[in-house]
């Protein structure tokens, strides 16, 4: 009878609509209850949270089970049985967690008329067997332990990152965001009570919809960190899924409100020998939480809000007036010269060199909690987030080196409003269901500071350009080692607008039955996406002098727009080439907990995603021609169609398994494997409707030594827009080349593969935990161990198919050289940069995780907690950015066209975090708080590599990405390493350059790879250890319960203790730093012989020469860049009010 019910409903499961992403927001609390072993059948179970007055009951079955489900997460629930021919018991202090089971067995004495029973009171934390199931690794933090947490930015990756498999990558141009599991950030997944509030189009950083948090601290109720939940209601994520559970209102009035401030005197000042100059600042950061109730026992409130002004200041600046780093090759003479020239004559204000970061964020969440009947609960939740920070653009410190000024920086922020609403019903004691409703509108802020209406400006710094006569002279690279001043709106954000829309709804049905818990569950999303991006609107110059900048005269142009009327707007209208569509996501899935024993627990189940997609990317007929016949791809021809493919159709099953077993009191193991999927960001699709070749277009034009080059040869037409500038139109002739029919045929476009596949992995866990008494260091210890394998399935993968292989033409080191496919009448000659960026899969990457650990508390208000965390974490897909073209160069490649299979941009190999938590109350209840965080891990991986630098296509490789004075694409090619000075493959512009190179091989590591290419991330920054402090004190009121508590948060405590402590160091993103510049002899010379040069990848390769990056004349060593803020102590101090 038993299994026939459950295949019954899982039937009925499988004709069911599907969804998306069914987080569980509730706990439950299940157990046993017995009496000298026998189980007692028809006991009442009655569960109460006294702070609410809410009452859950149940009766056991004939095996002595009950199962509470849909409580709120938390405590501490009072659990009460009651039998006839029994004694009653009550356990008292049970603190659930969100999404899992709390297993408690209650032993009964009988009555007897001689002797009656007397009744157990006990504590939940008595029960040798009572305990929390968890079947994969989880870090889950209540309000008291965030409370404790340092953090100076108020940010929830402060939380995120106590997770052993958590790495915090803070850089000054990349913010703040947490990988788990050495997976890509952006592939993280955050929700609020269970409603995914994702960046799910994927513009930030790793997966938050805000810079610090959505939701105010104050508000968090309880904080959950996983890499492997077994469950499988939860999906849409192959990073770290991370849940809030928001607190709730009670019987009683709670509340607290705090203000505090961090300004220049609270900063450290030096960190080893760079002594910084820190202007003036003042950031202040207040917020309140209130709740209670509306009606006793009925009806609740929670209302919190958060707010923050102020700013640190920026640190680069000029080599001669920063505030900690100085680009080398510009100086405040030359700012203030170029800024001039710009306001004479164009009319311009530069704005001047950018000191203040300008951090603004405001959080607001409120909540309602009904108690509609002792069966029905109904929470109403609504959240508001809008932050916003002035960020650099066009800054370098390392060559090709720049500084972008003021008008060129941006606002960079985030405005996120959600509501839920959510019911759940015990319709029986053996049968319950949860419906749920919830509404996200998310606008990401890309706004120039100084706003919009002029074009983005690059000018070199030298005062004069270098005469083409002279030997490596060009009109478009800034040489001698001078820096580049950028003004005017940045390339990225002349036009840059997104807007994203999210209906959904979530149906559960719940069967608790014969030790089995069994859940279907079907969700459906709805998402609108507005995305209006287009790179170089407003037209991009480049000029290799401050003199050409007089003069009107630039060196290069690069420009897109809109080429169709589109969206009810006409051509050459930035807008009219704006994304808009929409998808929709089902899922549905089953699942079963299945309690075989008191001490053995197995959940099993599945889930189903699929998409449907009514839009589709305008047909780009030239795309579809040129691949008539297949693409190469990987290596291998393949039919991909034309580049209308949408994502209707596609689909994942992912099928789980897990398991939490108990041997013995002290001992636990736990553990499961599955499919987890989904959670790439919907960018990577909507570049498809972006850049279909057909609504836009996008042109670029160079001078040469002897005319033009790129979207036009005809010296009229390059006059017409390179002489003259403006900065406020588009030149005419530049637009008549855009529209026009022939170059429009070779635009820029993205397509998706229409074999493309959901990217999904593999992933197991294993985990042992042991209770250890150490005797006289006291009972309790405790010890554990993950391990973590996962193996991709099918992971995002971005090419260009418009370069092809050229048959029998090979690099020195045996690299295939590559000629643009859609200009076969120039051959290999080609200068066109454009590209046809294929998403497609890879089925390479594979992790191995093992992490080992320990926490102790003592009763006098110690604790202290510690891990290790081992990380092998490899990959072929770093997806590093949000457009295809970034997608596709920010890697490092052996293959020119392919980036390489290696060790992750997210490895941490070696990870150290410990803990030493301390409070006590030395008078009355008023406790005193320390508590310190630290971490010690190894420097973030990075490869050494060639640059291949000039213009137009690679001479090399043939492909796009050259590095310029304005670039970094040619920075991505990996490093052969010659087998020493005489290495028949390569020669140098100079004996003193050759034994330069070979010094720095012989130094740096690159020598255990001569006669070979040096691997992807081979190589670490440098070490880094870090401590965090937070210190309170509470102090009363003499008002009833209130008190307040003084603060002060240290974030880096190690750099106040000591200044040569604390310093953090890299290699920047994209962690490529090349050693020398390469390019092709076409037959072999001596070193300091010059040599026949290649033009182009056509000719001959029969020998590399290397020379010094960025067309130099010495060589200078790779330097890493110290991140000055980040090395620097930072106080936080204030006082908080609560009662």
């Amino acid at each position: 009878m038993r299994n026939n019910l459950f295949l019954g409903v899982a039937a009925v499961a499988l004709i069911m609509p599907a969804a998306a992403s069914a987080q569980e927001t509730t706990s439950t609390i299940r157990g046993t209850v017995t009496a000298n072993g026998a189980p007692v059948a028809g006991a009442t179970v009655e569960i109460t949270d006294p702070a609410s007055g809410t009452r859950s009951t149940a009766t056991t079955n004939e095996s002595g089970t009950f199962n509470v489900n849909g409580l709120r997460p938390g405590g501490p629930y009072t659990l009460s049985v009651t039998a006839t021919g029994y004694s009653n018991a009550q356990v008292t202090d049970i603190n659930t967690t969100v999404a899992q089971a709390f297993d408690i067995p209650v032993e009964l004495t009988a009555d007897t008329a001689d002797a009656p029973g007397d009744d157990v009171v006990i504590t939940a934390s008595r029960l040798p067997n009572a305990r929390s199931i968890s079947q994969g690794p989880a870090t889950v933090l209540n309000a008291r332990q965030i409370a404790n947490i340092a953090t100076v930015n108020r940010d929830i990756r402060d939380l995120e990152r106590r997770d052993p498999f958590a790495r915090l990558d803070d850089s000054p141009t990349g913010g703040r965001s947490v990988s788990f599991a050495g997976q890509n950030a952006r592939y993280n997944r955050f929700t609020v009570d269970g409603v995914p509030i994702t960046d799910n189009f994927g513009l930030n950083s790793d997966g938050l919809p805000s810079r610090r948090s959505p939701i105010p601290l104050d508000a968090i109720g309880q904080f959950q960190a996983q890499v492997a939940p077994y469950d499988v209601r939860q999906g849409n994520f192959q990073g770290g899924a991370i849940n809030i559970v928001l607190k709730s209102g009670t019987n009683d009035f709670h509340g607290t409100g705090f203000y505090s401030q961090s300004r220049d005197e609270f900063v450290g000042k030096r960190t080893k020998d760079i002594r910084v100059s820190v202007p003036n600042f003042k950031i202040e950061n207040y917020g309140a939480e209130l709740s209670g109730p509306l009606i006793k026992d009925k009806l609740f409130f929670m209302v919190a809000g958060e707010r923050l002004r102020g700013g640190r200041p920026i640190v680069e600046g000029p080599i001669d007036n920063n505030a900690g780093n100085g680009v080398p090759g510009v100086t405040q003479a030359a700012v203030d010269q170029i800024s001039s020239i710009a306001q004479s004559v164009y009319g311009y204000n530069t704005g001047g060199v950018l000191r203040d970061l300008g951090d603004k964020d405001d959080r607001i969440v409120a909540k309602i909690d009904a108690n509609l009947t002792d069966r029905q609960r109904l929470s109403l939740t609504y959240t508001y987030a809008n932050d916003a920070i002035n960020l650099l653009q066009n800054t370098f410190l390392t060559a090709p080196t720049g500084l972008g000024l003021a008008s060129n920086a941006y606002v960079q922020g985030n405005r996120l409003h959600t509501g839920v609403a959510q019911l759940n019903s015990d319709w029986s004691d053996t049968f319950s269901t949860e419906l749920r409703g919830f509404y996200k509108n998310y606008t990401r802020i890309q706004q120039p500071v100084l706003g919009r209406g002029f074009a983005q400006f690059r000018v070199c710094t030298n005062p004069t350009s270098t005469p083409l006569t002279t030997a490596g002279a060009s009109p478009t690279a800034c040489e001698n080692n001078a820096g580049v001043v950028s003004f005017g709106p940045d390339s990225s954000r002349q036009t840059n607008d997104l807007r994203t829309e999210t209906w959904g709804g979530l149906f559960q049905a719940r069967l608790t039955m014969n030790d089995h818990d069994l859940r279907v569950f079907t969700e459906i999303q709805s998402v609108s996406i507005f995305n209006s991006f287009l790179q170089n609107s407003a037209g991009n110059y480049y000029f290799d002098s401050i003199a050409d900048l007089q003069n009107r005269r630039a060196g290069s142009f690069a420009y897109g727009n809109a080429i169709l009327a589109n969206n009810g707007l006409p051509a050459l209208n930035p807008d009219a080439a704006a994304a808009k569509f929409g998808y929709q996501s089902y899922t549905f899935g089953v699942m079963d907990a299945w309690k075989i024993t008191p001490t053995l627990n197995v959940s099993y189940g599945m889930r189903y995603d699929l998409y449907a997609q009514d839009d589709n990317p305008a047909l780009s007929q030239p795309f579809a021609t040129r691949y008539a016949n297949g693409a190469i791809v990987n290596g291998q021809r393949t039919i991909i169609g034309g580049n209308t493919t949408n994502i209707s159709g596609f689909n994942l099953f992912q099928p789980r398994a897990g398991f939490d077993w108990q041997p013995f009191n002290r001992l636990s193991i736990r553990g499961g494997g599955g499919v987890f999927g989904g959670g790439t960001p919907d960018v990577y699709v909507s570049n498809s409707f972006s850049n279909t070749g057909v609504v836009t277009n996008s042109i670029s034009i160079n001078r040469t030594a002897t005319g033009y080059n790129g979207a036009t040869t005809a010296v009229a037409t390059g006059d017409a827009i390179l002489n003259g500038v403006t900065g406020t139109s588009i030149p005419t002739a530049a637009n008549g080349l855009l529209t026009n029919a022939t170059v429009a045929t070779n635009a820029t476009v993205n397509a998706l593969d229409p074999n493309f596949k959901v990217p999904s992995q593999w992933r197991a866990t294993l985990t042992g935990e042991y209770t250890a008494n150490l005797g006289p260091l006291g009972d309790n210890w405790v010890f554990g161990a993950d391990l973590l394998y996962s193996k991709v399935r099918n992971q995002v993968y971005f090419t260009d198919i418009r370069s092809v292989p050229i048959n029998g033409s090979l690099t020195p080191d045996g690299r295939r050289r590559y000629l643009n496919v859609a200009d076969t009448t120039l051959g290999a000659a080609s200068t066109n940069t454009n590209t046809d960026i294929l998403l497609t899969n890879t089925g390479r990457g594979r992790s191995y995780i093992a992490v080992a650990r320990f926490d102790k508390s003592w009763d006098f208000g110690l604790n202290i907690n510690g891990s290790f965390t081992y990380q092998d974490v490899k990959d072929a897909a770093p997806a590093t950015s949000s457009t295809a073209g970034s997608n596709y160069t920010n890697g490092a490649f052996v293959d020119p066209n392919n980036v390489a299979y290696g060790i992750s941009n997210d490895q941490v190999k070696y990870f150290f975090k410990y803990g030493v938590n301390y409070d006590h109350a030395f008078f009355g209840d008023y406790k005193t708080t320390f508590a310190l965080f630290g971490e010690t891990r190894i420097g973030h991986p990075f490869s050494y590599t060639f640059q291949d630098f000039g213009n137009g296509r690679s001479s090399v490789f043939g492909t796009t990405g050259v590095s310029s004075g304005t670039g970094t694409g040619g920075n991505r090619y990996l490093m052969y390493v010659p087998t020493g000075p005489s290495d028949p493959l390569v020669s140098y512009s100079s004996t003193a350059v050759r034994d330069s190179v070979e010094a720095f091989i012989n130094s740096s590591g690159l020598a255990k790879y001569r006669g070979r290419v040096a691997p992807r991330n081979a190589f670490n920054s440098k070490w880094f250890t870090r401590l965090d402090l937070h210190v309170a004190q509470e102090i009363p009121t003499f008002v009833g319960d209130s008190r307040v508590t003084v603060f002060a948060d240290i974030e880096n405590f190690t750099n106040f203790l000591n200044r040569k402590w604390g310093q953090q160091r890299e290699y920047v993103f994209p962690y490529n730093t090349p050693v020398v510049r390469v390019q092709c002899l076409t037959a072999p010379a001596a070193t300091g012989v010059a040599g026949t040069v290649a033009a182009n990848a056509g000719q001959a390769c029969a020998q590399y020469r290397y020379s010094p990056v960025g067309g130099g004349a010495s060589f200078s060593a790779p330097t890493d860049q110290v991140y000055v803020n980040q090395s620097l102590f930072s106080i936080r101090i204030g006082a908080r009010f609560s009662f």
